[in-house]
Formats: C-alpha cells, sequence, structure tokens
C-alpha cells in the first residue's frame, strides 16, 4: 500500500492507446508520471483506496464504463477526485457525475493546457479528500469501539441532551450517566465530550445502538 501521507497519485484510464500516450506525455511535462490502464476493471481490482488518488476517466469503454468505476469507487474510496473526459458527453451525463462526485467533465479534444490546469488543481482536492477521509474513518473507529450503551448515550449528547435529560430518558441516576461520559471520553481519546460531539457531526459519524 502506498504510503497515505504521499502526493496524490494520478491515473489515467482510457482503452484509446494514442490518448493514453499523448496523455501521459503531456502530464510528463510539468513533472507528473501518471500511472495508465486500458480498463476500468483493470485498475478497480489494483487500486484499494489506501492513498490519494486523482483519476483522469473515460466515461465509454468496454467491459466496465467510467461512470461504472466511479459508482464503485463512491462504495469505497469516494476521496477519489476524478476528472471525466469522454467524446460522447452529454449535459445530462455530465451533471450526473458531477453530482456523483466528480470534479470536472471535459469534452474530446480538449485543450492541453486545460487538462493540465484541471489535473493540477485535482490533485491538491485530491489530497485534502483523503485527509478528511481518513480523519472520517478515525472518528468511526472511535465511536465503533463504544458499547452499546456509551453509543446510546453518546447519541443522546449529539441531540444536545443534558446528563439530567439522559438520566430521565433512559431510567438511571445522573451519577451513572456521568460515569459513561466519562468512559466515551477515555475510550475514544477525546480532549472533551464537545470536541468528540464536534467531530461525529462535522465527519458524519454513524451511532448504531
Amino acid at each position: 500500500m502506498t504510503d497515505p501521507t504521499s502526493p496524490a497519485v494520478v491515473y489515467v484510464v482510457d482503452d484509446d492507446p494514442g490518448l493514453l500516450e499523448s496523455v501521459t506525455w503531456l502530464l510528463g511535462s510539468i513533472g507528473i508520471q501518471p500511472v495508465v490502464y486500458e480498463a476500468a476493471d483493470t485498475f478497480l481490482a489494483e487500486y484499494d483506496g489506501g492513498h490519494p488518488a486523482c483519476l483522469v476517466l473515460d466515461v465509454r469503454m468496454p467491459r466496465m464504463s467510467g461512470t461504472r468505476l466511479q459508482e464503485e469507487l463512491n462504495a469505497f474510496a469516494p476521496h477519489v477526485a476524478i476528472i471525466f473526459v469522454s467524446a460522447h458527453g452529454d449535459i445530462k451525463m455530465s451533471v450526473r457525475t458531477m453530482q456523483q462526485g466528480a470534479l470536472h467533465f471535459l469534452e474530446k479534444p480538449y485543450e492541453p493546457q486545460q487538462l493540465l490546469d484541471v489535473v493540477l488543481t485535482a490533485v491538491v482536492q485530491a489530497e485534502e479528500r483523503f485527509a478528511e477521509h481518513r480523519v472520517r474513518g478515525e472518528v468511526q473507529q472511535k465511536v465503533d469501539s463504544l458499547t452499546p450503551r456509551e453509543r446510546e448515550i453518546l447519541r443522546l449528547v449529539v441531540e444536545g441532551l443534558p446528563s439530567q435529560n439522559i438520566a430521565r430518558k433512559l431510567g438511571m441516576s445522573v451519577k451513572t450517566v456521568d460515569v459513561h461520559r466519562a468512559r466515551i471520553k477515555s475510550k475514544t481519546e477525546a480532549d472533551s465530550i464537545n470536541t468528540l460531539v464536534r467531530d461525529v457531526l462535522r465527519y458524519g459519524a454513524e451511532i448504531s445502538e
């Protein structure tokens, strides 16, 4: 697995060998050495989501389309910054891919400088997305480490209930609630319960009972 703190890797996935060669040369002119694939399913089989990535992706390809690959990536690596390219694009398709998280949709043939500008921007966004994705995962792991009762109490704290209201709602003493809150803080290594609540809300952590 690539070091998750390393710069984003640029991938180019297109079934046109000529385009792969030209894009490789173009990106190489600004010091970017892309990793190329002629098939979306081959890329999917090798990318594990463990490092930041910028993906220049053709829409229509045999076996697996670019839009299908986007769906698969969104399931486990939504941080990947995708730039779609297509000779057959339309407004409906471009809107759909952008709604699903793509950063750009370029029509072939595109201006070389336009692609370079878009890739440079996407690399930065890929690294920012990945960093946030990692923190989100860490927050979720902390929540998942709690017992069902602790998660129940945390959920009520997130809803804004003070210890007295939580105690009445769950039929326990305020002291018991405070003991649980202290354990939650300790287990999650949070600076405070308020800090944990902020992170849960910011990163959308799920608190199942």
